[in-house]
């Protein structure tokens, strides 16, 4: 492969995500990475980040999720979840779990709750 063509290929690939915050709170900030949205049917897939003000439980300062959505059903369940030391999923990955999508179980949406903002936005896509 010729170094143009690489070069070209690493200036095309995104090297970070392209976060949009849906949600701000006292806690945390919601945002939603519609670059990674990928459509099924009624079943999209996504990435999506919990930027937190304060360190959680294992002190970390962002989330980031990797969610599956039923739209036409609406619920949800959780394919990944990463814990990063510093906003904005930046600094030492604390804790990364993926899980086998058939074992896990959906989660129903609550209403009037930033899950239910979080899936109108996303499925509206």
């Amino acid at each position: 492969m010729n170094k143009f063509l690489i070069v070209l290929i690493l200036i095309s690939t995104p090297a970070a995500a392209e976060w949009t915050m849906i949600q701000t709170s006292d806690n945390e900030n919601v945002y939603v990475d519609f670059d990674t949205l990928q459509k099924n049917g009624n079943l999209v897939t996504v990435s999506t980040l919990n930027d937190y003000y304060l360190g959680q439980h294992k002190k970390e300062l962002s989330t980031q999720f990797t969610e599956l959505h039923d739209c036409k059903n609406k619920k949800f369940k959780a394919l990944a979840i990463s814990y990063f030391s510093e906003n904005m999923a930046k600094g030492n990955v604390i804790e990364m779990s993926s899980f086998n999508e058939p074992e896990i179980s959906w989660s129903g949406i609550v209403n009037y709750s930033v899950g239910e903002l979080k899936a109108n936005i996303i499925c509206s896509r």
